[in-house]
């Protein structure tokens, strides 16, 4: 089982992204640990922009945050 922690600012930062797309059913977090030093954490949620579905990614946290 793999374990993520996220701090109480990277929670308000997910959160606050998905309130600007309100038609977003869901969101994708993803984990890139490969560095070996710390995680890039990333989400996603699908939008329609111009009539056309896309997804939105935003980095909430990276080798800055380390």
């Amino acid at each position: 089982m793999n374990k993520l922690t996220l701090h109480r600012e990277d929670l308000i930062a997910i959160k606050q992204f998905c309130d600007k797309y309100p038609e977003a059913d869901y969101v994708t977090v993803t984990v890139d640990s490969s560095s070996g030093i710390g995680s890039i954490v990333k989400v996603s949620l699908p939008a329609v922009v111009n009539g056309d579905m896309v997804t939105i990614e935003k980095v909430i946290m990276d080798e800055s945050d380390w």
